[in-house]
């Protein structure tokens, strides 16, 4: 029997009593799945905000379901057999039968229209799923939106996995308003405001506040647990006392449920639903640091209890329960675990012989793995080997830092940090190379190959940044080191990098002679030195005044790297026959190597060789009399050169400066400046597109709308549009008159082909991380 429907209000939804934050996109994506189907899950882990999420997403239908929308908080019981009858009793059904289970309910709302929310449902979820079955198969007007932390694996059921908030990028937190566009910032700033009014973000505390909201994954429940301290800490104290987040973030309300009373109860919650295998692999993967493959975690977390074959599924679960999550690559699936949940396992294998053995087994994995892709630096398996090392950049990190630690195979610290640092040295991130190297020659003094090579890289990363004193150093030492062990490679390798640091300063002829040592200490066949060898020494041939045997020897060169399927040096090449081509005053060839060269400099994401292809277009663009073209390619080489930490070589430099003063002769000081000032903001992608003449790259411009670009004070307006704010709202938030607002609403609706203010919000949870922070304006 079922009792009379509630008159006044259709539904016990809780009451708001804080704003909700952010989630644009989230919420537009459950509200389309929750039109196209009749079972929704949000999955994700505890504290990410599944119920906040469910209930605003359920508020929007209470209107559309005549039996109203009904919220069940599955997480007060223990008993399966008492889901039912608790389900029942929140929605004042009543029965003579002895049992109450999922079929007889399922018969008693077989003809209602309604929506049931089904709160943390993980611990229970075979009944939970079996409950929603029935419920559906009998009553075809009934909907359901679940939480829980692992899919309940239904027919028809609609996942949807729910991240933590979007944290703000780390080296911009200087700019404020970047800083509020943050969900994570903002959560935190009315939250904190909440309970110490006038708290507000200031120069002074953005970047504690930011550093916060990064480090605790922009989890909202971290997040609010974090904001109630600002009563009595400040941003800064709080993280300085981040080594105890487990003590820190705890509340005593009594309110919150008792999982939800700290951080730590809340992930312990999820511990105790995990298998025995499941909890062991949930504290091994802790030695990972960023994410990590199925392949390293076979290697290095099998053993007692987790058996390696297991590993995978144990993995798949892991992902299931929302303890682990899932990064898609291009051409891989990897794994990742939030900060607060790492933290949380690396306790239960902290500070015994475990942890010891997994850190060295973890250690050994990434040496071996370096070492057998020793050979593929140069040749066809090059950019999987650089895509691999990036890929693994904070586990080969983490490995330095064991290894600094528990100095007793220095040659493993050495082969691991020569990983990073020719990957530094190949993508241009040469000051995070020379760290690693620096720290690990410090405790390296052993005379060995791996020693050797981290000297000659670190010899020329030093050269790049300008650093020609510390250069000449370390380049000897690893000549002398190269000699004494035998090592004709290292020692012919540490050779050439002396000659182009001559060429740095202006002795072309001592390098001509280091170049000729160099190739009498090639042995064998050795592609990466004579690839080098020819490139460098013919740009000193060309410039001694041999111009033909220059081009001949970097032509050489290129063809070198092709035989052998190679593209990084091949771009270097490229680009150094493009400028001798330049001098040579052949410059439609000269434009057509060194864009050949961008586009690989591009592929491998190097910014040096980037920055530089783009300062030789513009100084061919100038040899033709494109002004324009010339002013604009010198902005974007600017910000590029600006974004590195390499500097223009002294001969690049006077070239620089000659093309900047015929460029401005020739367009006037205003006009230069506003092309080199448009150069200078684009972003890199569009930058790159200019200088190849291509045309902008798709992620500047608005997707699902015609081509239109928004300005600044229109993204503004849509920002504040598709949060509620009325016409006089945003006119007192931008300090304008609100006819001048009604002006741009109405350019805005227009420029978007939108009729309603709806469709405005709609668009902006789907297109907000669209405009570009550096360049709003796009």
């Amino acid at each position: 029997m079922v009792s009379s429907a509630r008159k006044s209000s259709v539904g016990n939804l809780p009451a708001r009593m804080d704003e909700f934050v952010g989630r644009h996109q989230e919420l537009a994506d459950i509200r389309h799945a929750m039109e196209t189907s009749r079972l929704v899950t949000l999955v994700g882990p505890g504290g990410v905000g599944k119920t906040r999420l469910a209930l605003q997403v359920a508020a929007d239908f209470q209107r559309a379901f005549p039996q109203g929308v009904w919220f069940v908080d599955v997480a007060l019981l223990q008993d399966p057999e008492l889901l039912a009858p608790t389900v029942a009793s929140v929605l004042e059904l009543s029965t003579k039968s002895s049992s109450w289970g999922p079929w007889q309910l399922g018969q008693q709302l077989a003809d209602r229209s309604m929506v049931l929310i089904l709160d943390n449902c993980e611990h229970l979820i075979e009944a939970t799923a079996k409950l929603a079955d029935a419920l559906l198969r009998s009553g075809p007007r009934m909907k359901i939106l679940a939480t829980s932390r692992r899919p309940l694996e239904v027919r028809g059921e609609h996942l949807r996995a729910l991240r933590p908030l979007r944290v703000p990028v780390e080296g911009r937190d200087a700019d404020l308003d970047e800083l509020k566009r943050s969900d994570a910032v903002r959560l935190f700033l009315d939250r904190a405001a909440a309970v110490e009014p006038g708290f507000a973000l200031t120069a002074e505390n953005a970047s504690a506040v930011a550093e916060l909201c990064r480090q605790l994954d922009g989890l909202p429940l971290a997040l609010e647990l974090a904001a109630a301290r600002i009563r009595h800490l400040s941003p800064q104290q709080i993280l300085d006392r981040f080594d105890r987040r487990f003590e820190l973030l705890r509340t005593g309300s009594a309110l919150a449920a008792p999982r939800q009373r700290s951080l730590h109860s809340l992930i312990a919650w999820s511990y105790d639903l995990c298998t025995r295998e499941e909890r062991e692999l949930w504290t091994r993967l802790t030695v990972f640091s960023g994410t990590f493959s199925a392949p390293a975690a076979e290697a290095v977390c099998s053993g007692t209890i987790v058996a390696q074959e297991d590993i995978l599924d144990l993995l798949a679960r892991l992902v299931d329960r929302s303890i682990v999550t899932t990064v898609r690559q291009s051409s891989e699936v990897r794994y990742s675990m939030l900060g607060t949940i790492r933290a949380f396992g690396r306790e239960h294998l902290a500070g015994g012989e475990e942890e010891v053995r997994l850190r060295r087994r973890h250690r050994d994995y990434f040496r071996n793995r370096l070492t057998s892709h020793y050979p593929l630096w140069f040749g066809p398996g090059q950019h999987e080997t650089m895509a691999w090392v990036r890929s693994e950049r904070d586990n080969l990190r983490a490995a330095i830092d064991f290894c600094l630690a528990e100095p007793m195979d220095t040659r493993s610290t050495a082969a691991i940090a020569s990983g990073l640092g020719g990957e530094a040295l190949l993508t241009g991130r040469l000051g995070e190379g020379r760290h690693w190297i620096g720290r690990v020659l410090s405790v390296v003094d052993e005379d060995c190959v791996e020693r050797a090579i981290l000297l000659w890289l670190a010899g020329e990363c030093a050269e790049l940044q300008g650093d020609f004193e510390m250069a000449e150093g370390f380049l000897r030492r690893a000549q002398q080191t190269a000699t004494v062990i035998g090592a004709r490679h290292e020692e012919t390798m540490a050779t050439i990098f002396l000659g182009v640091l001559r060429m740095s300063l202006g002795a072309f002829g001592e390098a001509v002679e280091l170049f000729d040592r160099a190739l009498g200490s090639i042995v064998g066949d050795d592609p990466l030195a004579c690839a080098l060898l020819l490139m460098n020494k013919g740009k000193a041939v060309h410039h001694l005044g041999n111009g033909p045997a220059g081009i001949r020897m970097c032509r050489e060169a290129v063809a070198v790297c092709e035989h052998h399927g190679e593209y990084w040096h091949r771009a270097q090449a490229l680009w150094q026959l493009a400028n001798l081509r330049w001098h040579d005053r052949e410059t439609d060839e000269a434009a057509e190597l060194a864009a050949e060269s961008l586009r690989l400099q591009r592929a491998f994401r190097n910014s040096v060789g980037i920055a530089r292809c783009v300062e030789t277009l513009a100084w061919i663009a100038e040899e033709r009399n494109e002004h324009s073209r010339a002013a604009r390619l010198l902005g974007c080489a600017d910000a590029l050169w600006r974004a590195t930490d390499a500097l223009l070589d002294p001969q690049s430099v006077d070239h620089h400066q000659r093309c900047r003063d015929l460029a401005m002769l020739g367009l006037g000081e205003r006009a230069f400046k506003r092309e080199f000032e448009t150069g200078v903001r684009a972003p890199v992608t569009e930058g790159i597109a200019f200088a190849l003449r291509e045309t902008a790259p798709p992620s500047t411009r608005i997707s699902g709308v015609k081509d239109v670009r928004l300005t600044p004070r229109e993204w503004e307006i849509a920002d504040l549009l598709s949060r509620g704010a009325s016409n006089r709202d945003i006119a007192s938030k931008l300090v304008i008159s609100p006819r001048t607002v009604e002006g741009h609403v109405v350019n805005l609706l227009s420029k978007l082909g939108f009729s309603s203010r709806v469709q405005v919000a709609v668009w902006m949870a789907e297109h907000g991380d669209d405009r570009d922070p550096l360049n709003p304006g796009i």
